[in-house]
């Protein structure tokens, strides 16, 4: 008999589970758009084809993620993929940057010669479109609320399928507005729609890609503490000057919101451990005092003592 999983576990389980689902249905619904967008000439269509080509790569990268996650067994402990996380959303927002940048560019074109658009074929693909999100944001939810403490992988996924629903449904309104438009007998009005829509659709992505690349570039690197924070960790390095003999290597280092303090200390022989560790609660919570988020840690050498002491 199988042993009973752990609830977090299983939600991962579930969790890889939709995004392989939704990975299977976006292939086809991808080349439909291909498709659709070379017929119709949306330009709002071919947003949202480079957005599905985009989405490809990124939820094949998070189905590994997630695969790894549940191999390793992560998910006893729910704290979501650590840096697999802002990993994937970094190069999601690569990815957007550049697309959004050309697409704008292409929509704005657009809009000062609109072509002829073929809204019948536009509303079918985006229907289509918007019928699966819907399937997969309701999929999404049940599982947010079987959860007692939904991780943070199954949070962004929710709120991920919620911006993609809303947006399929705001794209299908403003094509059903064009499409009344041109069959109002107001053709130039109606073909400006869809460049509009693609418009604002390209600058949103250069908008969320530009946020994504910074703020998680920011914690997948290591950068140098601030000077003044530098010369923080100096004070509490001087107040306790009598209880260690030497100082080796100071290292110190920021990634994402976490400060790490990592310092060689030289201690004379026959120092017990009790002191070492006493010591080192001590000027931990000095630093964090000093240094709020901040991880400390000795590394004990043994020297001669100083000729001062």
């Amino acid at each position: 008999m199988n042993a009973k999983r752990n609830p977090a576990e299983s939600e991962g389980i579930h969790l890889y589970r939709l995004h392989v689902w939704g990975q299977l249905t976006l292939i086809p619904m991808t080349a439909f758009f291909i498709a659709t967008a070379w017929l119709a000439n949306s330009a709002s269509v071919i947003v949202i084809c480079v957005q599905s080509a985009i989405s490809i790569v990124i939820n094949g990268f998070s189905i590994y993620a997630l695969r790894q996650v549940i191999r390793s067994n992560v998910y006893q402990f729910a704290y979501g993929a650590g840096k697999l996380e802002n990993f994937s959303a970094f190069l999601l927002g690569v990815f957007y940057v550049p697309s959004g940048l050309y697409l704008a560019v292409d929509a704005t074109g657009r809009l000062f010669q609109p072509p002829v658009v073929g809204y019948e074929l536009s509303q079918v693909a985006i229907v289509f479109s918007a019928l699966r999100m819907l399937v997969l944001y309701l999929w999404v939810r049940r599982l947010a609320r079987q959860s007692r403490n939904p991780s943070p992988l199954l949070r962004s996924t929710l709120l991920d399928y919620r911006l993609c629903l809303i947006n399929d449904l705001g794209v299908c309104i403003a094509l059903a507005i064009a499409w009344a438009c041109v069959a109002l007998h107001s053709p130039e009005a109606g073909n400006r729609i869809d460049p509009l829509v693609a418009l604002a659709i390209a600058l949103y992505m250069l908008w969320i890609g530009s946020s994504l690349v910074w703020h998680n570039f920011r914690a997948l690197v290591d950068l140098p503490l601030p000077e003044n924070q530098q010369m923080k960790i100096m004070r509490v390095l001087a107040r306790h000057y009598q209880d260690y003999d030497t100082i080796g290597t100071v290292f110190s280092r920021a990634s994402g919101s976490r400060r790490f303090v990592e310092i060689e200390m030289g201690f004379a022989p026959g120092q017990t451990i009790e002191h070492l560790q006493s010591l080192s609660l001590r000027m931990e919570h000095d630093l964090t005092a000093e240094v709020p988020g901040l991880s400390f840690k000795i590394f004990p050498m043994v020297h001669p003592p100083r000729q001062d002491k």
